[in-house]
Order: C-alpha cells, then sequence, then structure tokens
C-alpha cells in the first residue's frame, strides 16, 4: 500500500516537472523571439542612422552650396541646391530605392533674400524588420544655410616706391577686380577705401554701392611719399571705417574684414608733437635710403614735416606748400617752443613718442642731436612698426579679420611683420611680382564670400 502510494506520487511529480520544462520552453522560445526582434530592430535602425547621416551630409552641402551662388546672376540657387543634393546621395545609395517609390527627392526654397533651405527624403529598406511587418522606414533631414552681409575695409599703398614700372597700375586693376566680386550684393554689403602716403585718407567712408565711386578713387590715387600704415589701420575703425559690434548679439553682427596692401615698410607715423608751443596731431617722416626694413640705415635723416593727417600730398610741390603751411622741416627736436622761449634758442618740435618710450642720450627737450646714423632712426622705425602692429591687434580684438598682401623681395619686406600684421599665415599673401596682384586679390575675395556662408 505503501509502495502504491510512493509510485503513484513519483509519477506526479515527473508530470509537473515534464510541464514546467514544456513550459520553460514555450516562455524561451517566445523571450528568443523578443531578443531577435530587437536585434533586428537594432541593425535596422544602425542601418537607418546611416542612411540619416549621409542624408543629412547631402543636404548640408546642398544648402552651402545654394547660398554661396545667391548673388551668382547665372546659377538658380534652388535648383543647384536640388542638383548638388544628388550628386552627394544619389538613388540607390545605402540600399535606398533606385527609382519609384522611396527613391531619394530633395526639395529647396529661398528663405527671405540671404538664406537657402533645403530638404532630403528617402526610403530605406527593411530587412530584418520585415518580420515586424516593416518593409521600408521613410528618412529625411533638413538643413539652412545663411550668407550674411560684409563689410570690407580697403587699404591700398600709395607711396612713392609703388610708381616703379607697372606697380601702381597693376594694383589698382587689381583692387577694382576685387570690387566686381561684391557687385550684385553692394546694395547690401559695405565697402569703403582708405589709402595711405606720407598721411592717410579715407577716399570712401564704409558704405553700400561703392563699386562706382571706389573705382574713381582707385583711378585718382597717384604715387608718392613715405609709408604712414599705422595711422591707416588707425583709421580702419575710426569714424569712416567698422563700426563696433560688440554690443549686437552675433546673429546680428555682419562679417567684417580688412584688406590691407603695401610694397614696404613703416616709414612714417603720425602721432602727437608740439611745434611753435601749439600741440598739433601730425604726421612725421624720415628722408633718406633704405625702408626700416632692417637696422642698417646708412645716412637716413628723420624728418619732421608736421603734415596734416588728412593731406593728401602726391608730389614736391604739395609736400612743400603743406610744409610751410603746417610745420617747418626741421632735423631736431626740442622743447617746442617759439624762438623767443626757447631753451634751445632755435625753433624746434618737441616729440611726445620720447615721453612713453626714451631714447638713450635724448630727453623729450633735447636741443639740435646729431640725427643722421644716431639712435632717433633707428628708435623711429622700431616705433613706426610697432605703432602698426598695435593698431592691427585693436582691430583683430574686435573680430575684424585681416587679409594682408605684400608686394616686393626680401630686401623689402619682412615676412614675419605681414604675418604679425594679419590674421594669421592664411590670411597672408606676399609675391615679388605685381602681375600677380590681380590673382591674389580675386583669390582673397572667393574666400571672404565662402567665409560668408554658415
Amino acid at each position: 500500500m505503501t509502495s502504491q502510494k510512493r509510485n503513484v506520487s513519483k509519477c506526479r511529480l515527473i508530470s509537473r516537472f515534464s510541464d514546467e520544462r514544456g513550459a520553460f520552453m514555450v516562455i524561451f522560445a517566445l523571450v528568443l523571439l523578443v531578443i531577435l526582434g530587437f536585434a533586428a530592430l537594432g541593425v535596422e535602425a544602425g542601418r537607418w542612422y546611416l542612411v540619416r547621416a549621409e542624408l543629412a551630409k547631402g543636404v548640408d552641402a546642398a544648402a552651402l552650396a545654394a547660398t554661396k551662388n545667391i548673388s551668382n546672376p547665372y546659377v538658380n540657387p534652388v535648383q543647384l541646391a536640388r542638383e548638388f543634393g544628388l550628386e552627394n546621395f544619389h538613388a540607390g545609395y545605402l540600399g535606398t530605392p533606385g527609382s519609384g517609390l522611396g527613391e531619394v527627392q530633395f526639395s529647396a526654397s529661398m528663405v527671405q533674400s540671404n538664406r537657402v533651405a533645403v530638404r532630403g527624403d528617402v526610403k530605406a529598406k527593411a530587412v530584418l524588420a520585415k518580420v515586424f511587418g516593416f518593409d521600408t522606414v521613410p528618412v529625411s533631414a533638413m538643413s539652412v544655410a545663411e550668407k550674411r552681409d560684409v563689410e570690407i575695409m580697403m587699404i591700398l599703398d600709395r607711396t612713392g616706391s609703388m610708381s616703379t614700372g607697372t606697380k601702381f597700375a597693376d594694383l589698382q586693376k587689381a583692387a577694382k577686380s576685387f570690387l566686381s566680386y561684391f557687385a550684385e550684393t553692394q546694395a547690401q554689403d559695405r565697402v569703403g577705401l582708405i589709402s595711405f602716403g606720407y598721411t592717410v585718407s579715407v577716399d570712401f567712408p564704409l558704405g553700400n554701392d561703392f563699386v562706382n565711386p571706389m573705382t574713381t578713387a582707385i583711378n585718382a590715387m597717384k604715387p608718392f611719399g613715405a609709408t604712414n600704415m599705422g595711422d591707416a589701420f588707425d583709421q580702419a575703425d575710426g569714424p569712416k571705417g567698422l563700426p563696433d559690434q560688440s554690443a549686437l548679439p552675433g546673429s546680428e553682427r555682419r562679417q567684417q574684414f580688412v584688406v590691407f596692401f603695401s610694397d614696404g615698410m613703416p616709414t612714417a607715423l603720425t602721432n602727437k608733437f608740439k611745434y611753435n608751443n601749439v600741440v598739433h596731431d601730425r604726421a612725421v617722416v624720415y628722408a633718406g635710403p633704405g625702408n626700416c626694413r632692417s637696422w642698417e640705415y646708412g645716412s637716413m635723416d628723420v624728418r619732421t614735416y608736421l603734415l596734416k593727417p588728412d593731406a593728401v600730398i602726391t608730389n614736391d610741390s604739395q609736400l612743400n606748400d603743406a610744409n610751410n603751411r603746417y610745420g617747418d622741416k626741421a632735423d631736431t627736436t626740442g622743447d617746442g617752443k617759439s624762438l623767443a622761449a626757447s631753451a634751445c634758442k632755435t625753433l624746434t618740435t618737441k616729440w611726445y613718442l620720447f615721453e612713453k618710450n626714451p631714447v638713450p642720450t635724448y630727453t623729450t627737450e633735447y636741443c639740435n642731436p646729431s640725427i643722421p646714423n644716431g639712435p632717433l632712426v633707428k628708435y623711429f622705425c622700431e616705433t613706426a612698426r610697432q605703432l602698426t602692429l598695435d593698431a592691427a591687434q585693436v582691430l583683430k580684438d574686435n573680430k575684424i579679420l585681416i587679409y594682408v598682401v605684400g608686394l616686393g623681395t626680401s630686401n623689402e619686406l619682412d615676412e614675419d611683420f605681414l604675418k604679425a600684421l594679419s590674421s594669421g599665415e592664411d590670411y597672408t599673401y606676399i609675391t615679388p611680382t605685381s602681375s600677380e596682384l590681380e590673382a591674389i586679390f580675386n583669390k582673397i575675395a572667393k574666400e571672404i564670400k565662402l567665409r560668408l556662408v554658415q
């Protein structure tokens, strides 16, 4: 009896184990199916992500290409966007449909006058996910590119050294060619022109509709005089130059550039001087061989011409006239007082530069120093150079990008100095041949137009 009960219990236990094992197998099968489903979806999701990533690259490239050509009269930006999108993501790419339903489609539209919006749509094929009833999955991407308005100050060298050969004519041609790249957008963009010799002139204040008046101003420039670079950079952010945008939000700021050209080194500067007991803002230059390229000066003399900073002097007659009106040519420093009051007993000019950076053996009221071959010449060249670097740095601190074009050989230019003036090596162009200037100016114009797109 006991044995029979034991056998019955044993059978029931075996039956229960069999039932539980069967149930476990059913549950395992269901869980495995779910796991395989998620694995399939994971693989599919990775494929869809890749398709979308490549589609996004295509619409970004299409929007940028179209925006760069907004001002191109020979190109339809909307059509260009569609074509550019298909070049980057063609039908059938990454297993997408090669034709028919689900084939990649690009659409584009102008948003206001300076933006292009591009959208891409395609169907990504499903493989493992078909188990769940998905044959394709829609994938889309969108991009908007904007062309920003630009402000450019051109600073051109019209010094006497530019009169050699075809240098000045080549510069004028290059500058006018540069302007032509912005002719279609001159109602929105703003460009200005500064030129420098002994002194600096703002030939066209920063403004719109600039091509014709700037072309006239460029044609009217005549090469003469020394190289007053520092004052030219100073005036680039003056009242007629590039405005301060620091208070504006980023979305409202224009891209600002300076395009600077010279064939030499600083040989003049503008500063405060006292002449005949009156303090003036005046330009002072040196005369003699050399160009401040090195510290081997020969017999150079520093001469206080005391020219008005805004005087445009194009010949010796104008130079002499300006000198007679605005200050005696003097090879001296001194106290700047009148003849009767001067401790030096001669008409002298007090250089306030000496107060900031004293020269050994000189004082701010030193009478009749021996200037030729003396430390004053070295001091003058170093100071003119540093004032130029300081003025350029002010512009760069205000987020203004500076392109520098140098014309000359290593004996005429200091490449390190020009690179220091610019926004970096990629913004510095140096050529010994003036016939290359037009190509360089055109390249800079193209680079600026590319930088305006974001």
